[in-house]
């Protein structure tokens, strides 16, 4: 005999009807909608890291017009020729970022790589992604001083004559296309969710801006904030035209992959900056910028 006839159907609903049939349906809406809600919280989180960017670069911008902590270098265009190849790149940085979060996300619809396997409840694997993220940039970066071919390319970054929010993102274009290559193998080896790829840059980008900053912070605060991110006088040690201090301080957002891994050199004394035979006039236009890795 046919159990209660559910409210809103005829009197001929088939006799297999079962309860457990509208709990699988109300299970099934709650997944899609939740699946919808973090497919919008994910489109809303990949628009901000844009305007995270442009509201550091102002606040640090006017910053360094206030109370610059060295003298502004008076070469002529360089800020905006720093800005022109810094647009460049950022437009690279998007499109190869849109491909490594597609490929994100197909991994984890295919359960790749080895957090589906460790059961982490969601918040466990997002924070353990933004680590490892984290962590393979600093190696990425490491390695970009190490290996002599992405060494030419890295050089760019570190051949300007000066620090400031405009060397933030002074990078060759091929070392911004070679970068994304890094973090799909590591969202592939380690199963990274598509949610810490969209976190990290968030957390990165205004680290970024700060550490390349021309600004000084008392120098009691300064060591402080280095024991956890990385700071303006921390990262300054690392474009010194001195090789061994160029060869230390790689971390970009945590400051604790160079104290584990031995590559932290504390701020001393003001270093001079740059890459010694990269700083004539002609190096530092644009073409003399992209051309740096062939010289």
């Amino acid at each position: 005999m046919c159990g209660p006839i559910p409210v809103g159907h005829s009197a001929d609903f088939p006799c297999e009807w079962r309860a457990d049939t509208v709990l699988d349906d109300r299970r099934t809406s709650c997944t899609d909608r939740s699946r919808t809600a973090r497919v919008k919280m994910q489109e809303t989180l990949s628009q901000l890291p844009p305007l995270l960017l442009v509201a550091t670069y102002l606040v640090f911008w006017c910053w360094e017009a206030l109370y610059a902590a060295r003298q502004r270098c008076t070469g002529r265009f360089r800020r905006s020729r720093n800005l022109a190849i810094s647009l460049v790149c950022i437009a690279v940085s998007a499109v190869s970022g849109a491909g490594v979060l597609w490929l994100s996300a197909a991994a984890a619809a295919r359960q790749w790589g080895l957090q589906p396997l460790t059961q982490l409840p969601d918040w466990a694997a997002t924070l353990a992604g933004v680590l490892l993220l984290d962590l393979t940039d600093y190696g990425r970066h490491r390695l970009s001083h190490r290996v002599p071919v992405l060494w030419r390319l890295h050089r760019v970054h570190h051949s300007d004559v000066a620090v400031d929010v405009t060397t933030s993102l002074r990078n060759h274009p091929i070392e911004m296309l070679l970068r994304p290559l890094f973090i799909a193998a590591a969202m592939l080896v380690f199963g990274i969710p598509p949610l810490a790829l969209l976190l990290q840059p968030m957390l990165q980008l205004p680290i970024l801006v700060f550490e390349h900053a021309n600004i000084r912070l008392p120098p009691a605060l300064d060591r402080a904030l280095a024991w956890l991110i990385v700071t303006p006088g921390m990262h300054l040690v690392h474009h010194s035209n001195v090789r061994r201090e160029t060869d230390s301080n790689y971390a970009t957002l945590l400051s604790v992959w160079d104290r584990l891994f031995g590559s932290f050199t504390p701020t001393s004394v003001l270093p001079k900056i740059g890459i010694d035979g990269f700083d004539r006039p002609g190096d530092q236009t644009i073409v003399g910028m992209l051309a740096t890795p062939w010289r």
